[in-house]
């Protein structure tokens, strides 16, 4: 399905982060991904390539970079997202309406729990949390 829209596995992340704090550095993006500081720079790399974020120096400290949607990227994310939400009421059309809310609860619950106690990036069980897990995570509005 991200295909669809030049995007690879977990990408869809990084956008989202953008899209809500866009201008935000490389290490920002891994602490919010909950990933680490290399595997969000090939990420960000990978964006750029396909024209999703640009790249620029920070104002601050030229050893950072800033990075920011294109308007490819603003584009691209409201088309995810329904996309995303489409996905989401297919998968969940079998359940009612308890059932769904008591996946979400803990699907919510084991992303909260995976979080390390101060609030950084990769911690205890991140680094297991499927791209699944999180995109249910993310189109559901609770991640």
């Amino acid at each position: 399905m991200l295909n669809d829209f030049g995007l690879h596995a977990g990408q869809q992340f990084f956008l989202r982060c953008l899209w809500e704090a866009d201008g935000s550095t490389v290490g920002e993006l891994a602490r919010q991904v909950r990933v680490e500081a290399p595997t969000a720079t090939q990420a960000v790399k990978r964006l750029e390539a396909a024209g999703m974020v640009r790249r620029t120096p920070d104002d601050q400290d030229a050893r950072r970079s800033r990075v920011w949607l294109t308007p490819a990227g603003r584009r691209t994310w409201p088309q995810v997202t329904a996309a995303l939400a489409e996905l989401e009421q297919e998968l969940l059309a079998p359940f009612s309406v308890e059932e769904r809310e008591q996946f979400m609860s803990l699907l919510l619950r084991l992303y909260e729990t995976s979080r390390p106690a101060d609030g950084s990036g990769v911690g205890s069980g991140a680094a297991t949390r499927s791209s699944a897990t999180r995109a249910a995570l993310q189109a559901g509005g609770a991640g």
